[in-house]
């Protein structure tokens, strides 16, 4: 356990910073289908977040007296042939009420293993991880989101590095050896933060000023995958869950699903593409509750950790089931819809959003998730996507102007392989 303390510090170390936002609740629209040249998205959609590259030019909308005061977004982006990169970040609980989860979580995670271990898989992916609770680093402080070394023996080692990358060998070792290393069941470890952890580790992975950091590459799309039995701060800051004494702790701004979002389209760009997944005790599964908690500690429903996955497009799996396998089929399908989207400035106002692709595409399916335009039918290499919407300022994140190039291409190689797959 004292070795594996040390390797701990030898984690990067984290920035401490903090911006200011807020959080709302999403809805979903069903999809919706047309002459994708001249689409209107109809209402009854909300949600924000980014995806591949736009380049938007927007102008402010001066509205009459007691209406929202609203800004014209127009998206335009020509599809480009490009390999596609994938960073996984694993966040993974490793408090005392998940020491009998852990124990278990390699042989669960062993059908990620597989796929991501598949020789026909066509994704350029690469891996790191980080725990729910904050670190002791190498010059004695404390900080959330550090990664730790991937293990492949019984020995702690740093010989593995903290990225782990397509084409590894032992892929199935090497989980098994690394859930072990992590150890669930630290003292004092009964603080959960697995969007603080994120947050930070995405702080900490920030191309501009940290290059070397390994995690986050230029042009790659993100995908977090958060394990927990547990909410943000054990209870998400609801005084109602609350079953220990002391268990209610204030939600800072890293703690809070939107906040979340805010950053990763600060640091990154609006234009980079990224999911949050969450294996977790889903809300209003009382039965899977029950089993959680006849294992010694009283487990609570994710209710962040959802509203962080339904805000970015990502999915929510259970933590009760005896494999991850149905629960990465759901992650691995909401990776291939990110292929095929399109990242929006805010929700567009009244859900509507028009739509052309030049020359044209013919009838094409899509539907808003998230703060993603989401394209049934890969667009083809070389067309032109050109999108109009409005924004209301008043009640969307304030929004950063992108830099970025599209990604959306190559879909055709990409979902071939996931429809193969599943």
């Amino acid at each position: 356990m004292v070795v594996k303390k040390i390797l701990l510090t030898l984690a990067t170390t984290v920035a401490i910073g903090s911006l200011l936002s807020a959080c709302g609740p999403v809805k979903f629209s069903a999809s919706s289908s047309g002459n994708v040249d001249e689409q209107n998205i109809p209402p009854g959609d909300d949600g924000d977040d980014g995806t591949p590259n736009p380049t938007p030019t927007t102008s402010p909308t001066v509205s009459p007296t007691g209406t929202p005061s609203l800004r014209d977004v127009t998206y335009t982006n020509t599809i480009a042939p490009k390999d596609y990169k994938l960073d996984i970040v694993l966040v993974i609980d490793d408090s005392n009420s998940m020491l009998p989860d852990n124990q278990k979580l390699a042989k669960r995670l062993s059908n990620l293993v597989a796929k991501l271990d598949n020789k026909d898989n066509p994704i350029d992916w690469q891996m790191c991880a980080t725990v729910t609770r904050d670190i002791l680093l190498a010059d004695k402080s404390r900080a959330w989101g550090a990664s730790i070394y991937w293990q492949n023996s019984d020995t702690p080692t740093t010989s593995l590095g903290m990225v782990l990358k397509k084409g590894t060998s032992n892929l199935s070792t090497i989980f098994e050896k690394t859930i072990n290393y992590i150890d669930a069941g630290w003292l004092n470890s009964d603080d959960e933060r697995g969007i603080k952890a994120a947050y930070q580790h995405a702080k900490n992975g920030d191309l501009r000023y940290n290059p070397n950091n390994g995690c986050y590459r230029a042009d790659s799309a993100i995908t977090y995958i958060i394990i927990s039995d547990e909410d943000e701060r054990s209870i998400g800051g609801d005084a109602s869950q609350q079953v220990y004494a002391n268990e209610l702790k204030t939600l800072e701004n890293e703690d809070k699903p939107q906040f979340f979002v805010n950053h990763i389209k600060s640091t990154f760009g609006t234009d980079r593409r990224f999911t949050v997944n969450s294996i977790i005790v889903i809300p209003g599964q009382t039965a899977c509750k029950a089993a959680q908690d006849a294992q010694g500690a009283k487990s609570h429903y994710g209710f962040k950790y959802q509203e962080l996955s339904k805000l970015t497009g990502g999915g929510v799996g259970s933590i009760c089931e005896n494999d991850y396998a149905k629960n990465l089929d759901l992650f691995f399908a909401k990776i291939k819809d990110s292929l095929s989207s399109v990242p929006l400035e805010c929700a567009p106002y009244n859900g509507n959003i028009a739509v052309t692709i030049t020359p044209s595409a013919g009838t094409v399916q899509s539907r808003i998730e998230g703060m993603n335009l989401v394209f049934d039918t890969p667009i083809q290499e070389g067309r032109t996507i050109t999108l109009k919407y409005q924004c209301n300022d008043a009640r969307s994140p304030s929004s950063i102007a992108p830099d970025g190039k599209t990604e959306l291409g190559f879909f055709a190689k990409i979902l071939n392989f996931f429809k193969n797959l599943f």
